[in-house]
């Protein structure tokens, strides 16, 4: 059971989700399952909530649906480049310059969809 004083024990992610796969595949109540094996009901439902939820990370790159790609685009002032059409909505432009690695990492994810 948790302390209640000084610090609390820290139990891995694992920890978690093995009793809460346990507790799902026993058929108790999470009440019940929690006095059984001396667990915080809270604690319990924290990570069950916790690592349901599907990852989140604003910073990370999105998927969008690729329907075509149009052509080359016109030489500009800066050099030739290449405009990636992505229906009327998106368009990706490179220029000469660009890193042909990041533009592998952009398209892989395009593609992957």
């Amino acid at each position: 059971m948790a302390q209640r004083q000084g610090k609390r024990k820290r139990y891995p992610q694992a920890y978690w989700q093995a009793h809460i796969r346990k507790q799902q595949e026993s058929g108790l109540s999470r009440a019940e399952y929690c006095r059984q094996h001396h667990l915080s009901y809270h604690a319990l439902t924290y990570w069950d909530h916790k690592l349901s939820r599907p990852f989140q990370n604003p910073g990370a790159l999105v998927p969008v649906p690729m329907r075509k790609i149009i052509g080359q685009a016109p030489a500009t002032e800066q050099g030739a480049g290449i405009k990636i059409l992505l229906g009327s909505d998106i368009a990706i432009e490179v220029s000469e310059h660009f890193s042909p690695s990041a533009l592998t990492r952009v398209l892989s994810v395009l593609e992957g969809r």
